[in-house]
């Protein structure tokens, strides 16, 4: 689960009211503000300013921040480069703020902070890893050479569904109770505990931290108008499970037989402007007696287009990868987007889709 929904949804909705004032500063801001009763002090980058002094901050270690103005206590500005940390400083500040409870297990491009066993936390760090690779090859071979992540990627994986809901709840709510892994927009961090479902688990890992890659390699903008059938169909196009391979995951692209069946489930009752209101906006994805159905048809769609309409389907994440911090696109608009890159109308689209899914059953 990509964590703008629901918490950071209404945080995104509330960062909307800024009056945005100039393009990003250069040079590293440092603030001390409030957030949760606490007072933190972040530097990095200055994503959006507003004319109420309400900013954007992306700090050192990638988090983004979006302050109010009441929020900030003190603000002073340099004109040194904007630095990431590395993975060693990285470590530090991870084992400072979650205390002596936790552990860490590094990979070559993972720093996991674990509460649970080191085997467990080697097990996770090892889908990672191949995760990483995988990725990255797939997309080169799509003709799209995506740049390495600037910040360490992080993640907490924890023993238990009970330490999964003290920790979460703290970050999302009640949200919490009815998932069992997420990326973290603002804290660009994934969440995860050990499901004693391991195909499941694995299909938990690989979503989530697809979701991190894609918002830390260049193709998806935190906090810029991703509609969820992008972030969520990308997800659940890597994260299928495979039973042949022991580590219950193996290679990209396999058939998401979950959502396959779900898909299958939801086409009897299809409307005909199913494609447009998954397209048009994310209200589907909010509702819980069309969510299951929008994620199975966004994953379908996505399989689709991959399958049948890469060059255009890499043509539109390019597209979607400029999008402007904060800014929201309309119905229109997006659909606009989608018919301009793949050349064909939502008709044709829904024609060709169903057509192709027909066979796939």
């Amino acid at each position: 689960m990509l964590l703008s929904m629901p918490r950071l949804v209404l945080l995104l909705v509330a960062c909307l009211s800024f009056v945005f004032q100039c393009a990003p500063l250069l040079g590293v801001e440092t603030i001390k503000f409030r957030t949760a009763d606490k007072e933190r002090t972040a530097s990095g980058k200055i994503l959006v300013e507003a004319q109420d002094g309400g900013v954007m901050l992306q700090a050192d270690d990638g988090q983004i921040w979006t302050l109010q103005p009441e929020d900030i206590i003190e603000r002073k500005s340099d004109d040194r480069p904007h630095t990431p940390i590395d993975a060693d400083q990285m470590q530090i500040r991870l084992q400072d703020e979650l205390g002596p409870g936790f552990e860490v297990y590094r990979t070559q491009h993972y720093v996991i902070l674990f509460n649970s066993t080191e085997a467990y936390a080697k097990q996770v760090g090892a889908l990672f890893e191949q995760l990483y690779r995988s990725f990255f090859i797939f997309w080169k071979n799509q003709r799209w050479e995506l740049p390495e992540p600037e910040y360490p990627l992080v993640a907490v994986v924890l023993r238990d569904h009970e330490s999964f809901l003290s920790y979460a709840t703290n970050d999302i709510g009640e949200t919490a109770k009815s998932v069992i892994g997420y990326y973290h927009l603002g804290a660009n961090r994934m969440i995860t505990f050990n499901v004693p479902d391991w195909e499941r688990n694995v299909a938990t890992i690989i979503h989530e931290a697809t979701h991190q890659l894609a918002y830390n390699c260049g193709m998806q903008r935190r906090f810029a108008d991703n509609p969820m059938w992008v972030s969520e169909g990308l997800a659940m196009f890597f994260e299928a499970p495979d039973r042949r391979n022991p580590r219950a995951w193996r290679a990209v692209g396999s058939v998401n037989q979950v959502n396959l069946r779900r898909s299958i489930q939801y086409f009897p009752r299809r409307t005909n402007d199913s494609l447009v209101t998954l397209l048009s906006d994310d209200m589907r994805y909010r509702s819980p007696g069309e969510a299951t159905a929008a994620y199975a048809e966004g994953w379908a769609l996505t399989y689709f287009l991959i399958k049948t309409k890469r060059k255009e389907y890499v043509k539109y994440l390019r597209l979607l990868s400029e999008g402007k911090y904060l800014a929201e696109k309309t119905k229109r608009q997006r659909i606009d987007d989608f018919e301009e890159c793949f050349d064909m109308t939502l008709e044709q689209t829904n024609r060709a889709f169903l057509s192709y899914m027909r066979r796939l059953r």
